[in-house]
């Protein structure tokens, strides 16, 4: 919930995000839930009941970053986690309508990142930013690469090198597979410990777990990386093709 990369590719995408976290808050690893007779699978924060990536079976995926455009101060009164928005947004019939219709009042600032794809291509990408009293909504390129670092944890300088770091990644390797992107994301680059792409900052917090949500030759799986216990999964999960969402 704290680095994130979107990868596309000519069959699909790639979806990956380090979770950096305190290492003494629990996990439950990828699941499967049912929600409004779809099915989900996440990865759940044990204490708050959430999650910070999540697909399911009819061809959306949604990923959470702490904080929106700056570094902000916890009231530590919020009403609930923002992960459970996360979980929440699947059962909006649309992104759009659940951009412009979700009640944020009282939610601590996110990024969430919103993907609507079919089995054979992505038809939209949104970036929904919420600074604590606004919703902003970006439309994101299908066919570029990005990289996203938390705000709460990374100050601008941060944020710019590792965006440097990741666009010269890419031209060395630019034929990605799913060995490359883990290698990508359990990787410093470099970098000092509490910047790298897999960080080990203050005491315990550092990266636990590595999540994926790969659609590749109309195959979609959900890949998972716990660092803690060095176990790795994999998920398949059966969708059916579907056309591009209406707006």
């Amino acid at each position: 919930m704290c680095t994130v990369t979107y990868i596309p590719t000519a069959s699909g995408f790639y979806l990956t995000s380090n979770r950096d976290e305190q290492s003494t808050r629990p996990t439950i690893s990828p699941q499967k839930y049912t929600l409004k007779d779809q099915e989900l699978i996440y990865p759940k924060d044990k204490k708050a009941g959430g999650s910070w990536i999540a697909v399911n079976n009819s061809g959306r995926a949604a990923c959470l970053l702490n904080g929106a455009f700056e570094k902000h101060h916890p009231n530590g009164n919020y009403s609930k986690s923002r992960g459970l928005i996360l979980i929440e947004s699947f059962s909006f019939p649309s992104i759009k309508n659940f951009s412009e219709n979700v009640s944020l009042k009282n939610i601590e600032p996110f990024t969430m990142l919103l993907i609507q794809f079919s089995l054979t291509s992505v038809h939209e990408f949104y970036e929904l930013c919420w600074d604590g009293k606004n919703k902003f909504t970006t439309k994101i390129s299908l066919n570029t690469p990005r990289i996203w670092s938390s705000v709460t944890l990374y100050d601008q300088e941060i944020i710019n090198r590792r965006k440097q770091m990741f666009d010269v990644w890419l031209n060395k390797n630019f034929a990605t597979e799913d060995k490359m992107i883990d290698d990508f994301h359990k990787s410093k680059h470099g970098l000092n410990a509490s910047e790298g792409i897999l960080m080990k900052g203050d005491g315990n917090l550092m990266t636990l777990s590595i999540s994926q949500i790969n659609l590749k030759h109309k195959q979609l799986r959900f890949n998972y990386h716990d660092l803690i216990q060095n176990r790795i999964e994999s998920q398949k999960i059966k969708m059916h093709d579907i056309p591009k969402e209406s707006s």
